[in-house]
């Protein structure tokens, strides 16, 4: 251990066992970015078995000292975890990302477009970079459940796929335990909010999820995805009465920043031109 790290320890060992660590603030509420200020504990290492009247740890002493070393480092992490579960983005973090996801939005449509069209050599777009309205509705198989799938939903499926490993692959890693790729929520009255679930009818889908430190249902800023592949849809893809609803059901989730779409022609705010 460093030099810094038994002086650290040191003063862990110091700490007094009158004080009391207070439980983070309700989840529901909304995060400032700021930490919560916490009063120090020793935490498990007070509730070592003492002599009443030596006051000495009743642990043999070959075992005392690495139990009660044991008991501070878990109070510790603890204390440190709690207050790593408080951290929400900062505003420059939060532009980091966006400019990250509008990257790998552009890249993931321009690379599948092309990847595409090398599937077969003797295939090209009409104009050589992208479908036509005629080509995005040409059927190109079937679904699991024998529906029709068309070009313009394949190649949503694949471009939805690389932005998704672009996302994972050139976000910083210190940011990393702060977005979680297409989460599952559902409302539940108990906690006035929602919660993590796998599939089921009335849930909220969103493609990126941007919350607080390993707190899906701490959520921040949502994202929805979209690659249009019809002409009228693609400088506005948010202006369609469906997509419109969906970013209103998806504000529900956070009142902190607007529900957002992002495609490769940029990044789209519910209620911003």
């Amino acid at each position: 251990m460093s030099r810094l790290g038994w002086i650290h320890l040191a003063a862990l060992l110091g700490i007094s066992c009158t004080t009391t660590l207070h439980p983070p603030p309700s989840r529901s509420g909304q995060l400032s970015g700021a930490r919560s200020q916490f009063n120090q504990s020793c935490g498990l290492a007070c509730a070592a078995p003492v002599n009443a009247s030596t006051g000495e740890f009743v642990a043999p002493a070959a075992t005392r000292a690495g139990q009660v070393l044991e008991k501070v480092v878990q109070a510790a992490e603890a204390v440190q975890g709690l207050n790593i579960l408080e951290r929400a983005l900062t505003g420059a973090e939060l532009d980091l990302v966006e400019a990250t996801l509008k990257a790998c939005v552009a890249q993931a449509h321009a690379d599948i477009n092309e990847a595409y069209q090398q599937r077969d050599s003797g295939f090209r777009f009409e104009n050589g970079k992208f479908p036509n309205d005629a080509e995005c509705l040409k059927p190109v198989g079937f679904d699991e459940v024998g529906d029709e799938v068309s070009l313009a939903q394949e190649l949503g499926r694949l471009k939805h796929a690389a932005a998704f490993a672009c996302f994972k692959a050139r976000l910083p890693p210190d940011l990393r335990e702060n977005f979680t790729v297409e989460p599952r929520y559902k409302p539940d009255p108990e906690v006035n909010g929602v919660v993590l679930t796998n599939k089921g009818i009335d849930t909220l889908n969103p493609d990126f999820v941007v919350h607080g430190t390993r707190n899906a249902t701490d959520v921040q800023c949502v994202y929805e995805l979209k690659f249009p592949c019809l002409s009228a849809q693609k400088l506005a893809p948010h202006k369609s009465r469906w997509v419109e609803a969906q970013l209103k059901a998806y504000q529900e989730l956070s009142k902190r920043c607007p529900a957002a779409v992002i495609s490769p022609a940029g990044l789209f705010q519910l209620g911003i031109p």
